[in-house]
């Protein structure tokens, strides 16, 4: 029997605690003997019959000597020792990690997506954790763009977790992507393996784009792993008295790059960007369309009040989306009010 055959089943006999599993190969340099000392414990499960159920779900496991294993997650501190995968890893490509809170507004997650479209169309792999949010957000704006995307789980691969995003999970792998994880099939989701599946989002990636964080955020301990890991981190800011920026603010401060569009990013992954989108395809929320709109028919610069009243929208939209359209350079403020940029 293979190694991947015998780790497969370690994994399970240890409820995949890495430190465990780092003991059991340092004292024992490989899986087979591992086995063998958790068998006279009585811990073991079969090894074949674990193998067969991972076939019958259309489950590969590549470990850390596997040639399909990839490289940049053997650089990271904790490595996993071997990953589960459902599709296709993709390959030849620069991967770029996107995260945030799961409560992000209906801004946050319209960013997400075009962020996410608009580096998938570079030829960027967008990597997140198939969160609702954010997470769900980028892996949907991926999809949309034609891009290839892949989903990191903290659980087993024999389902999808969050259930909502069940429909999201079969879309990526229909899509050419992938799903993956270090745990095997029947592991569940606790919370502290969403901070151990956090290591392998920034592993995976060149780099990592932080979009809504707010200071208790999970997606901050990636940012953070990401810095550990010597790969970038784009943090993307937003109002300062809205509590889903406190810790995307904390992280620029710390020395995360601020960015504004997806060209900063690209430039500094090395990276062509394709022809820009016409500016009112990138104001693509309703708010910012209205606002848009209203700002091209009026001549002068528009107040708050003035806006307010040619958009019928309400103060607290108005002042969220004038936010980002000032970072997405849609439009300037000048001492007369805001005017489209030419």
């Amino acid at each position: 029997m293979s190694e991947e055959i015998f780790y497969n089943s370690v994994n399970l006999a240890v409820d995949s605690n890495y430190k465990k599993l780092a003991d059991l190969r340092n004292k024992f340099g490989s899986w087979e003997r591992s086995w063998l000392d958790v068998k006279k414990v009585g811990l073991a499960t079969d090894p074949e019959n674990s193998w067969e159920s991972l076939n019958k779900l259309g489950i590969k496991l590549y470990l850390d000597n596997s040639p399909e294993y990839p490289p940049s997650l053997k650089e990271i501190p904790f490595s996993p020792f071997g990953i589960y995968v459902l599709g296709k890893m993709p390959k030849d490509k620069i991967n770029l990690g996107i995260v945030g809170t799961r409560k992000a507004t209906y801004e946050g997650k319209e960013l997400a997506k075009q962020f996410a479209a608009e580096l998938s169309r570079a030829g960027i792999c967008i990597v997140s954790g198939l969160a609702l949010g954010i997470d769900a957000a980028a892996h949907e704006g991926c999809l949309e763009a034609g891009g290839t995307t892949v989903a990191v789980l903290g659980n087993g691969l024999d389902y999808f977790y969050p259930r909502t995003n069940e429909r999201l999970a079969k879309k990526i792998l229909d899509g050419g992507g992938a799903i993956i994880s270090e745990y095997p099939p029947g592991v569940q989701p606790l919370p502290y393996r969403f901070l151990e599946r956090n290591r392998i989002v920034s592993g995976l990636s060149r780099g990592v784009l932080v979009i809504e964080a707010p200071k208790e955020s999970g997606s901050l301990v990636t940012a953070s792993l990401a810095l550990d890991q010597n790969r970038d981190v784009f943090v993307l800011p937003g109002p300062v008295s809205h509590p889903n920026f406190s810790g995307s603010h904390q992280l620029i401060r710390r020395g995360a790059m601020l960015i504004t569009s997806t060209e900063e990013i690209l430039e500094d992954l090395g990276v062509e960007a394709k022809e820009e989108m016409p500016t009112s395809e990138i104001a693509k929320t309703d708010t910012e369309q209205k606002i848009f709109a209203a700002l091209k028919k009026f001549s002068a610069p528009a107040t708050i009040d003035k806006i307010l009243e040619l958009t019928n929208l309400n103060i607290s939209d108005v002042n969220q989306a004038i936010t980002f359209l000032l970072l997405k350079d849609i439009i300037q403020e000048t001492s007369q009010g805001y005017t489209l940029n030419k």
